[in-house]
């Protein structure tokens, strides 16, 4: 049996596209873009969730091409959103 210290993760990371992301934050930084906001967080959790050394590596689902470029520079896996929620991008 494998040890939770000796486990290796993949997490999966659904993003929405920018526009449409962390919807509740909108306005929240006056003077900072909605969009960089959101890509900022979605940066951060990608970074964070690499650094662990229980994750074996990182796929991020997303249909957004600026999320897409940033996921890819930060050596994560990408897929396409299949556009039907987050259940299906799971499942995906």
């Amino acid at each position: 049996m494998v040890g939770v210290s000796e486990a290796r993760w993949t997490v999966v990371m659904p993003v929405k596209r920018l526009g449409a992301a962390k919807s509740r934050l909108r306005g929240a930084l006056p003077g900072v873009p909605h969009e960089e906001l959101a890509l900022a967080l979605a940066a951060d959790t990608l970074r964070a969730a690499r650094a662990c050394p229980a994750v074996a590596g990182v796929l991020v689902v997303t249909d957004d091409a600026r999320v897409r470029a940033a996921a890819d520079a930060a050596g994560a896996r990408v897929a396409a959103d299949p556009g039907a929620g987050l259940n299906a991008a799971f499942r995906h």
